[in-house]
C-alpha cells in the first residue's frame, strides 16, 4: 500500500517539523541529509521510509558501507532510490517536476545530498553544518513523489 500524506501535511505536520528542527546540527545516523528527508516524510505520512538504515550507522564511512551492502550502490541517490522503491514512491520522469514535500537528491557543490522540496516549491531543504539550508531546485538530479 502506498504511503499517503496527512490531510494538513503542509500547514501542520511538515511546517511544525521544519520549525522544530531548524537549528539541528548535522550528525551522521541521527540528523544527516538522508534521515532529515526521511524524518520530514515521516512527519507528513507517519511512515519511516528509512527503516532499513535507521540506527545502523553513526559515521560517514558506516553510512556508505551500509548503502553498499543494502543497495549495491555507492551514493545518497542509491539510498534514496532504495527507500523510495521499498515504500512505493514513484520517481518523477523529470526531477524538476517534483512538488512540495517530495523526496529529492540534489547536487550541493561537489556533494550529492538528499532533501525535500521546500513548502515554497522553489527550493530544496536539507540539513548542513549550521542547521537547515535551502538550495535552488534547479540542481535536483532525481525526485520521487510522496
Amino acid at each position: 500500500m502506498p504511503i499517503k500524506r496527512t490531510e494538513h501535511w503542509a500547514t501542520r505536520e511538515l511546517d511544525q517539523y521544519l520549525r522544530d528542527h531548524a537549528k539541528d546540527e548535522f550528525r551522521w545516523g541521527v540528523q544527516d541529509c538522508c534521515l532529515f528527508a526521511a524524518n520530514s516524510i515521516e512527519a507528513m505520512t507517519g511512515v519511516d521510509i528509512a527503516d532499513d538504515f535507521r540506527g545502523k550507522y553513526n559515521t560517514q564511512a558506516q553510512a556508505f558501507a551500509l548503502i553498499k551492502s543494502l543497495t549495491g550502490g555507492a551514493t545518497v541517490a542509491d539510498a534514496a532510490a532504495h527507500c523510495a522503491t521499498k515504500h512505493g514512491l514513484t520517481e518523477w520522469s523529470s526531477p524538476l517536476l517534483a512538488q512540495r514535500g517530495d523526496l529529492v537528491v540534489i547536487q550541493d557543490g561537489d556533494q550529492l545530498i538528499a532533501g525535500i522540496v521546500h513548502l515554497n516549491g522553489r527550493h530544496v531543504i536539507s540539513i548542513g553544518a549550521g542547521g537547515l539550508k535551502r538550495l535552488s531546485i534547479r540542481n535536483v538530479t532525481r525526485a520521487w513523489k510522496v
